[in-house]
């Protein structure tokens, strides 16, 4: 894989130049560039990486631009845009929300998924001059800020943007006039109000056929709570709508409802908001306990307890780790062993620290064999856990204790073969990281076919990483005795468990190379390290081969993580043959934050998310195995396209400098990008026999083709 520089491009070339790269990765199979870092500085993963994110991200306040009153005084529009697609967020005015000067400038406080056009505005006066107003807003730890001011260029002029036009030919398009009476507007709780709707409009834009007519959409924009309406979103009849408000609690609300004239989606993006109508109605609830009739349902059941409800959270997900003669912080095995890490559970799990599963679930696909991630339901259940205080419940209801296998036991089942270096390495107490290879010889009487492969170090408390090559008998004289991968060990990476029909040759006469990475832990230590393997039976010769393709920065020396910067590096892999992509590895070092693999069709240019991590963790090296039904089938030609994310600022807590120049190196202080994927090579009757079978099951689960429209 080839780096380019971009930086010194001009940005609209560099579009241009970028264009012409990815065509050339398709025509040639390998290119890459690193883009500018001060352009992706301030940007986190989501931003540079085209996805989807149901939750997580902030949100980007907007500024629209300013019209001109008949006094001469002015008002400042803004709106905003959560960058999620599914997540609502409640960000009350104060430190997260806030205007200078002025803190409170009348902004909302509840902020729904995406694009909010011309929201609120701000007036000022006629002598507000080359003043500022400064919106910031600050979510997921995200600080997003717009700077609104009265230069000329942002003028909203109604007569030259007003859809519909604005001239003495065509006619005006005014917004809708509208009205809304509650029948309550101070309430006691438990109770809900009826928000009854009327709207006028002029008829314009003039369309061919039935018009759309008007419609209403509603929302709460400032509040404590929850609000539910009965009829959110609703077409006017006869100029009316009318929905039913409930709240989840007390307090003072300021809900919102936009009245739009039908005109659609470009009139927004072309001008001033002549075709709907922002109206906000106030309302007070006195009193403690208002629910909605759904909430209330929720809020009564029964708290959730440790032995009904968490206990079985925690053997599917969390036990085969965490339970005693474990190398992890604490058992969660017993109500005992649990309840005094009940907080620290609540954060981790709410966060998606733990267990640990790193990619991005909302974007690519969905389904893996090792899947150990959390989901939704049970976050919100082991928090509501927690904020009831931890119960044990009744010990009658615990289920059935596991029972686990020694640690000596191999995740692969029983090996037909161990390979184990010969030598016992000692690692001194005290001192650098320590790299060595390390050969054993494998002693077969004939050439196998490998159906599972473990690595298992004997002292893994001093062994950061291994990767085994394999250097086989019959490579060509003068090749370089440093092999061909085979297979990796690090923290979370437990075993490769190859699928149906589908394997990998070791030949007789095979040498193994261990790379060994060990660290000093403060007292000498011993190791030594096996590589097992599990054998179809002889005779036996898989359908499909499969191999570890590392694609990596090409030369190494390209990748450059400057100082207090945020960097993306892209990769580009041609596939010169059909293939299925069986699982997928990122590995980076401390300043990687995130990876996304895309899969480029040349025959139709069209872009799919494979997998994206979207919070990587060097702690953990975790290869994500594609469900069988869902591991991706890609024709020749395919180009995989590799966005690797470093972080080398002082917002990524596991970046140990963040004033350092970082490239590629062995060592944790430097940096690597690369991402392993296991790919079985098909040809031209097997690839259509296998697409053709998907067809007939049910379709993978991604937001890939959905996100290209967005």
């Amino acid at each position: 894989i080839y780096f380019c520089h971009l930086a010194s491009i001009r940005p609209y070339n560099r579009r241009m130049v970028t264009k012409a790269l990815r065509l050339a990765a398709i025509l040639l199979g390998v290119a890459a560039f690193v883009a500018d870092a001060s352009l992706v500085a301030e940007q986190s993963p989501s931003q540079l990486v085209t996805v989807r994110h149901a939750s997580g991200q902030g949100v980007s306040p907007v500024y629209e631009g300013f019209d001109v009153n008949p006094d001469g005084s002015f008002n400042m529009w803004f709106g905003y845009m959560n960058r999620n697609y599914e997540e609502a967020l409640d960000l009350p005015v104060g430190a997260a929300n806030a205007f200078e000067p002025g803190g409170d400038r009348g902004q909302p406080t509840h902020f729904t998924p995406r694009r909010h056009k011309d929201v609120f505005s701000v007036p000022v006066p006629k002598d507000f001059g080359d003043q500022k107003l400064t919106w910031r807003i600050v979510a997921h730890g995200q600080t997003q800020q717009v700077v609104a001011t009265l230069k000329p260029v942002w003028q909203i002029d109604r007569l030259r943007t007003t859809r519909g036009g604005n001239s003495e030919k065509i006619s005006s398009n005014l917004p809708p006039t509208v009205t809304v009476q509650a029948s309550g507007q101070t309430l006691t709780a438990p109770a809900s109000t009826t928000l009854t709707l009327a709207a006028t409009d002029d008829g314009l834009p003039k369309r061919r056929g039935e018009p759309v007519g008007m419609t209403v959409m509603w929302a709460k924009y400032r509040g404590p709570g929850a609000v539910q309406f009965s009829a959110p979103n609703a077409r006017l009849e006869n100029g009316k709508a009318s929905t039913a408000a409930s709240f989840s609690e007390p307090g003072d609300y300021i809900l919102q409802a936009v009245v739009d004239d039908g005109s659609g989606e470009s009139a927004g993006n072309f001008g001033y908001h002549c075709c709907w109508t922002n109206t906000q109605v106030k309302i007070t609830v006195k009193g403690a306990g208002a629910r909605t009739n759904l909430q209330s349902a929720v809020s009564n059941q029964q708290a959730p307890t440790f032995a009904k409800d968490i206990a079985p959270i925690f053997q599917a997900k969390c036990q085969t780790c965490h339970h005693q003669g474990t190398s992890a912080p604490m058992s969660l095995v017993t109500y005992e062993e649990a309840r005094p890490w009940a907080r620290s559970i609540q954060q981790r799990v709410a966060n998606r620290d733990m267990p640990p599963w790193h990619l991005d679930k909302t974007v690519g696909i969905r389904h893996y064999k090792n899947d150990r991630s959390l989901s939704d339901d049970q976050i919100a259940t082991i928090v509501r856990w927690v904020d009831a205080g931890a119960p044990q419940g009744n010990p009658a209801d615990m289920p059935t204790p596991l029972t686990f296998a020694p640690d000596a036991n191999w995740f692969i089942g029983e090996p037909d073969l161990k390979v184990t270096t010969p030598n016992d390495f000692v690692m001194y107490a005290r001192g650098p990281d320590w790299w060595i290879d390390q050969f054993a010889d494998v002693t077969l009487d004939e050439d196998r076919w490998i159906k599972a492969m473990e690595i298992k170090p004997s002292n893994p408390k001093i062994v950061h990483h291994v990767v085994i090559y394999v250097i086989e008998p019959d490579a060509p004289e003068g090749t370089p005795e440093t092999g061909v991968q085979l297979h990796e060990y690090a923290v979370g990476k437990y075993g490769d468990i190859f699928g149906d029909n589908t394997g990998r040759l070791l030949k007789k006469g095979t040498r193994l190379r261990y790379d060994m990475h060990y660290f000093a832990i403060g007292s000498e230590q011993h190791n030594k390290t096996t590589m097992a393997f599990k054998f179809y039976p002889k005779g036996v010769v898989p359908k499909y081969q499969v191999r570890s393709q590392a694609l990596r920065n090409i030369p190494n020396d390209e990748l450059e993580v400057p100082p207090n910067t945020v960097v993306r590096t892209d990769g580009y892999f041609r596939l010169p043959r059909n293939a299925r992509i069986d699982a997928f590895q990122p590995h980076m070092h401390m300043r990687g934050r995130g990876m996304t693999l895309e899969a480029i069709n040349p025959v139709n240019n069209t872009t799919e998310i494979l997998s994206s991590v979207d919070h990587f963790d060097f702690n953990w090296h975790i290869n994500y195995v594609y469900a069988d039904e869902d591991a991706p089938l890609l024709p020749a030609g395919t180009v995989l396209h590799m966005i690797g994310i470093h972080d080398n600022t002082s917002a990524n807590r596991r970046n140990p400098d963040p004033n350092m120049w970082v490239g590629f190196g062995e060592r944790s202080v430097d940096d690597m990008l690369q991402v392993w994927v296991n790919i079985v090579y098909l040809d031209d009757v097997d690839f259509q026999r296998l697409v053709e079978e998907r067809k007939t099951k049910t379709k993978p689960v991604s937001t890939a083709s959905g996100q290209q429209n967005r």
